[in-house]
Parts: C-alpha cells; sequence; structure tokens
C-alpha cells in the first residue's frame, strides 16, 4: 500500500471513530421536554416511566385520569412494570382547542437476527387535555394502569 492509501485509510478510520465518539457524546445530552406542548408532556410521561420514577408520571396526568385509581395504586403498578430502553419520540396528530391526540413512539432495539441488528417500533395514542396547570394526559399509552381497584 502506497503512502497516499495509507493516509486516506487512516483519515476515513479517524472520522468514523470522531463520529461515533460524537453520537455517544450528544445522545445523552437531549433537551428536556417541553411541557407547554401536547407532545412534551407525553415524552415526558414515557420517559418519568422509563427512568423508574412513577410519582413524575402521575404528576401529568389530568385529575380525571387520576380519579381512576389511588396515587399509591398507580405508583406500585407503573413501578413493577420495569424500565425498557426504547428510543422515545411523538407525532403530532391533532389538536383543537383544549383537546390533543399525540402518538407516542417507542423505538426498541434488538439483535441476532438473520441479517444482524433489527428493531421494532410501537404506536400508543395519549389524549390529553388543557387545564390551568397546562396539559394533562386523560389517556396515557398505558390505561392499564389506572384499571386498579380503589379500596
Amino acid at each position: 500500500m502506497d503512502r497516499f492509501t495509507t493516509f486516506v485509510v487512516a483519515g476515513v478510520l479517524l472520522l468514523i471513530v470522531v463520529g461515533l465518539g460524537a453520537a455517544v457524546v450528544f445522545r445523552g445530552q437531549q433537551q428536556p421536554p417541553d411541557l407547554t406542548r401536547p407532545s412534551g408532556v407525553a415524552l415526558a410521561y414515557a420517559l418519568a416511566e422509563q427512568s423508574g420514577d412513577p410519582a413524575a408520571a402521575w404528576d401529568l396526568l389530568a385529575p380525571s385520569a387520576q380519579a381512576r385509581t389511588t396515587r399509591d395504586q398507580f405508583i406500585a403498578r407503573a413501578g413493577s412494570t420495569g424500565s425498557d430502553r426504547a428510543y422515545l419520540s411523538t407525532e403530532d396528530l391533532a389538536t383543537e382547542s383544549d383537546t390533543a391526540r399525540v402518538a407516542l413512539v417507542r423505538t426498541y432495539p434488538a439483535s441476532g437476527g438473520l441479517f444482524g441488528f433489527n428493531s421494532y417500533t410501537q404506536r400508543s395514542t395519549i389524549v390529553l387535555e388543557r387545564d390551568p396547570s397546562g396539559w394533562r394526559i386523560t389517556v396515557p399509552p398505558d390505561d392499564y394502569l389506572l384499571n386498579a381497584d380503589k379500596h
């Protein structure tokens, strides 16, 4: 291999290493969700669940959703669901006056497919309403957490 080819190969490898390093560094520096927007509230809810903070998720529920169970039952159920490491994103579906619908998109990494790495995506619709404190979730992506019996 001549000197020019060696420099080109070394330069390409250096660019790949720098790019991968930048991706790792900047991926961890995601801005916090904007809680003034329905999509931000939906993302904050999912991030709270994913990070094991069901109390923060509870605080983003509308009073009508909170009335379906107790705070303690919600926290116990949400805390037992386990945390996944999905990449989270949202898509605005519709906003009309004081009601909004947002799609929560969870992309799960998977490995071992026939041709290498595979991933799959799950979409859930979240319904929100605007109240004096801002946007709150009336139908969360995991509505079963609100079905606990009240005693």
